[in-house]
């Protein structure tokens, strides 16, 4: 019997999400933990905090106060200059910046001297040598040497207050000498800085210096309580379902997948938003009790108004960051088979967003365009650049990189890119979510699945989508941690790093799950014949190195000259290797070798799990997506990942219009081959004008590869797309 309503669309969603935020709140337990257990915890939390500033800030009063300094002087001109520098801190004007309150000073034997700095009974000593007063008043340069106790804790001040004494003495000695020669005084000091106003001093100035390093890390903690509100939701969501058994009654519903998927979103986004509102308002709360037990300076620079704007702005941010971890928590517990399974793979969650959320902590990343986009490290350093604008305690001038610190006027546009960031991200991962749920062989696991324990799967032709999510994380765990195997030398640096980060990885899980390397690498001629495919391969090629061709155009015209340290290494690096290397050496090391390991990881296991053996038209983009942004990100540096990433969607779609993997090893050699071979056959001359900082390629060349592009697609075209499980995209 069918419903008279309609089983799809907002309706459906709402009424999924009514669902299972009733199903939540009858769960006390899980609603405690998730809402009310953050809270009490800030008590504690906040006495922590507390004594951990209080000594912070007792430190920075105790090196911002006057010191006493201990003397003692030995030799024949000893007692005249410890003289001269006991009248000098009888004045009180004129004295340098750094002297000590209090100066005592003996004069003694070289051994009484020695001794009393060796058990740590004066801070310093000076041995005076025979006319020292003379060349000191006369027109030479006297040469003390001072030796520091290295028995009293090293201390800084100390130096810093010999200085000064010293600098006192230059300075009436040069006195001196200008009244012999008839000169005025004014000579050497002609300009005079005199400060008024209220300046901060003792514990607001270094309340000052503290405040913005608490708030960023107050607001990266509010980033992680409010992902950890989506966690219990989300286990629930279809973990939750599948130990109750209502999983299957909520499937058979005539509604579509991803209706189904944005009604529990809802409803775990509901939870999130939630925590996030107890999370503040127990940190504003916080804050205000802890406002009465530090000095006075602490809750400066916010007024009324300024700090509901910034409260408002951080929440739209955060709610953002809220639909963000929302969704991932869902896409990430889609495939567990129970809530203990579940729990397991959201721990690499909460290292991820730390991690991420960490980001804005950075220095240097201040004011960069591309932060605000960037998943949890966008939000926090959003609301971070809101405090700091309105508070007045942010950057004054430029940027530890130099760049110029975040307007006003400015705060909306990076507010605006960290919601449509949000927006955009969230809508893929319930894309992915539904995809998962849409797929039985991953939803309904038999019970020999979670029981096998160490023994291997049986056969399959094709892996599944958290085996290719498992060696893309192997593949990162083993990049990061090649990087301190790796040699100096590049080649063998690159030949660790192909081998441990992608070889290794790829090679143990296809061997342990028993796939059809055929399927899952997609190891077939393109085209179904010899001439077919080698009209693929030679298309593969002239469009790998258009690529590299535009590619770099648009690198270059978008950095103008403006890279990091490290990418010039890189390039300099590669310069060198393919000038005193043979040409067909470095080919294969840096075009052949990560074209066939990178092609067979990315484009072969990572692209073959994500899409399936019966993928849709939606799930083929999805995949191709991601494991492009898998393959960018791999590369590390941030100025290749643009690139990488287009190359990553073009080799994709190569993989899936062909049906096979070689036209993408082909294109990807070609592509890395193209400069070795521009930089082989260029002359020292032609290298000394073309560098990184150029801002553009000839027209000719942009020219050329646009050709390359439109043959290469042209005989690409001439091979037909095979019947095989990736190429039957519906």
């Amino acid at each position: 019997m069918s419903s008279p309503h309609p089983t799809g669309g907002w309706p459906a969603r709402l009424a999924i999400a009514r669902r299972d935020l009733l199903e939540f709140i009858r769960d006390r337990r899980a609603l405690f933990i998730t809402l009310v257990m953050p809270m009490a915890m800030y008590p504690l939390l906040a006495l922590s905090s507390t004594l951990g500033i209080r000594t912070a800030i007792f430190e920075l009063d105790r090196r911002a106060e006057s010191q006493r300094l201990d003397f003692v002087f030995s030799g024949t001109n000893a007692e005249p200059l410890a003289i001269r520098i006991g009248m000098l801190a009888e004045r009180e004007e004129g004295r340098p910046e750094g002297w000590p309150e209090t100066i005592t000073a003996r004069v003694v034997d070289p051994q009484s001297a020695q001794s009393l700095i060796d058990e740590g009974a004066a801070d310093a000593w000076i041995d005076v040598p025979s006319g020292s007063l003379s060349k000191l008043d006369g027109a030479g340069t006297l040469p003390l040497e001072v030796r520091l106790s290295t028995v009293r804790p090293p201390d800084r001040r100390v130096k810093e207050n010999v200085l000064a004494v010293m600098r006192g003495l230059a300075d009436e000695a040069r006195l001196i000498r200008l009244r012999r020669a008839g000169l005025p005084a004014s000579l050497i000091e002609p300009l005079r800085v005199n400060f008024t106003g209220d300046v901060p001093q003792g514990s607001a100035a270094a309340v000052r210096d503290i405040l913005p390093a608490v708030t960023a890390a107050v607001l990266v903690l509010l980033a992680l309580l409010t992902a950890t509100g989506a966690f219990y939701p989300a286990i629930d969501a279809i973990a939750g379902e599948k130990e109750r058994g209502t999983i299957e009654t909520l499937l058979i519903s005539p509604c579509p997948m991803f209706d189904v998927v944005t009604g529990k979103f809802l409803a775990v986004f509901a939870v999130t938003l939630a925590t996030l509102a107890a999370n503040a308002i127990s940190i504003v709360l916080t804050s205000t009790v802890l406002s009465r037990f530090l000095p006075g300076g602490f809750a400066s620079g916010l007024g009324a108004g300024d700090l509901a704007a910034c409260g408002l702005l951080t929440l739209i941010s955060y709610a953002g960051l809220a639909a963000v971890a929302s969704a991932l928590c869902l896409t990430v517990t889609a495939a567990a088979k129970s809530a203990k399974e579940a729990q397991n793979t959201l721990t690499p969650v909460v290292m991820l967003i730390a991690a991420l959320a960490g980001v804005a902590l950075v220095p240097g990343v201040e004011g960069r365009l591309w932060l605000p986009a960037v998943p949890f490290a966008g939000h926090v350093a959003v609301a971070k650049s809101m405090l700091s604008t309105f508070g007045g305690w942010g950057h004054v001038g430029p940027t530890v990189d130099g760049s110029a610190p975040q307007s006003s006027l400015e705060l909306p546009v990076a507010l605006a890119i960290s919601v449509l960031s949000s927006i955009a991200l969230t809508w893929l991962l319930l894309t992915v979510t539904a995809q998962i749920v849409a797929n039985e062989e991953i939803l309904f696991r038999g019970p020999e699945e979670a029981t096998r324990g160490f023994r291997r799967p049986p056969h399959r032709s094709m892996p599944t989508v958290w085996q290719g999510c498992g060696v893309v994380a192997m593949g990162f765990a083993a990049l990061w941690y090649a990087q301190g195997l790796a040699p100096g030398e590049f080649v063998p640096a690159l030949i660790v790093q192909q081998s441990v980060a992608v070889l290794l990885p790829l090679l143990a899980v296809a061997w342990w799950q028993r796939v059809d390397a055929r399927d899952a690498f997609a190891i077939r001629l393109p085209g179904g014949s010899w001439p077919r495919a080698g009209a693929a391969l030679a298309g593969a090629a002239l469009l790998g190195s258009g690529l590299f061709v535009i590619g770099a155009a648009v690198a270059l015209a978008a950095w103008r000259g403006e890279v990091s340290p490290e990418a010039r290494q890189f390039a300099n690096q590669i310069v060198d290797l393919i000038q005193r290397s043979p040409t067909w050496a470095t080919v294969l090391a840096l075009a052949v070798m990560p074209a066939v390991c990178e092609e067979l990881f990315f484009r072969g296991w990572v692209l073959s799990a994500f899409v399936g053996s019966r993928p849709t038209r939606r799930r083929a983009v999805v995949a191709v997506v991601a494991q492009a942004a898998a393959f960018a990100a791999f590369h590390l540096l941030p100025e290749r990942m643009p690139q990488t990433f287009v190359m990553g969607l073009v080799l994709g779609g190569l993989v899936l219009a062909t049906g096979s993997i070689l036209p993408a090893i082909v294109a990807h050699a070609a592509h890395n081959a193209t400069p070795v071979l521009l930089v082989a056959a260029a002359s020292p001359a032609e290298l000394d004008a073309l560098t990184i900082s150029t801002p553009g390629l000839p027209a000719w060349a942009v020219g050329a590869a646009l050709g390359c592009l439109v043959v290469g697609a042209a005989l690409l075209a001439l091979a037909p797309q095979r019947s095989h499980p990736e190429a039957n995209v519906t």
